[in-house]
């Protein structure tokens, strides 16, 4: 079993859009995947309900406590993957998903609060490694319009001097993924080519990175 937990502990980063597109893109290659919210506001379960129970979608898990994440995510042993999708502000929770987590997936948006915020993750990702804990990370530029000036500064990576990868891929701003989600439906599911993929590319990435351990 791998765990890939998106966190990011600033609010509207688009983790739920990416952990919702990972589980899909695995999902449709056949792997056993589950999608776990760990967000009390719980917008990936929202969209599992509103797809219904016959949709071609991965189960999604409500684990919104630190003690019940703990054990639950050993429950999934199961499994090929495990996504989890974080809550914002919750530094207990975060640490509990970290000490659990293969890859840890830092979405982050051409702002500056964005980058300052990400430092919450960067330290407890670092103070897990100093105890010994073996976990991978890297930054995923998130709701990129290409063209603009913080774009650009956000992909060319000088602002990055966190000690953490950039990842290559890059998650656009496009109205294809708010529209899946609000209907309930995988992005794959959509006419637009380039979202979809941009999402098989951050997986490709993550699992290259995964398997040279």
């Amino acid at each position: 079993m791998k765990v890939i937990a998106v966190m990011n502990e600033k609010g509207g980063a688009g983790k739920s859009t990416i952990s919702i597109g990972l589980a899909c893109a695995l999902y449709r290659q056949g792997e056993r995947v589950v999608l776990v919210d760990s967000d009390p506001q719980g917008s990936a379960r929202d969209w599992r309900e509103t797809a219904g129970e016959g949709a071609y979608l991965p189960p999604v898990i409500g684990l919104d406590k630190p003690d019940s994440i703990k054990d639950g995510l050993k429950a999934f042993s199961s499994m090929d993957w495990v996504i989890v999708d974080t809550p914002a502000k919750a530094a207990k929770t975060s640490g509990v998903i970290i000490n659990a987590a293969d890859f840890v997936l830092i979405p982050l948006q051409p702002s500056g609060l964005d980058v300052w915020g990400a430092s919450a993750i960067v330290n407890l990702v670092g103070s897990y490694k100093d105890m010994g804990g073996q976990v991978e990370a890297g930054f995923v530029p998130t709701r990129i319009r290409p063209g603009t000036r913080l774009g650009s500064e956000i992909l060319d990576g000088e602002w990055n001097e966190y000690g953490i990868r950039q990842l290559n891929s890059v998650v656009c701003d496009r109205e294809s993924y708010k529209k899946s989600i609000t209907d309930g439906k995988s992005i794959f599911e959509t006419s637009d080519s380039a979202a979809k993929g941009e999402i098989d590319c951050l997986l490709e990435e993550i699992q290259t990175i995964l398997k040279g351990n």
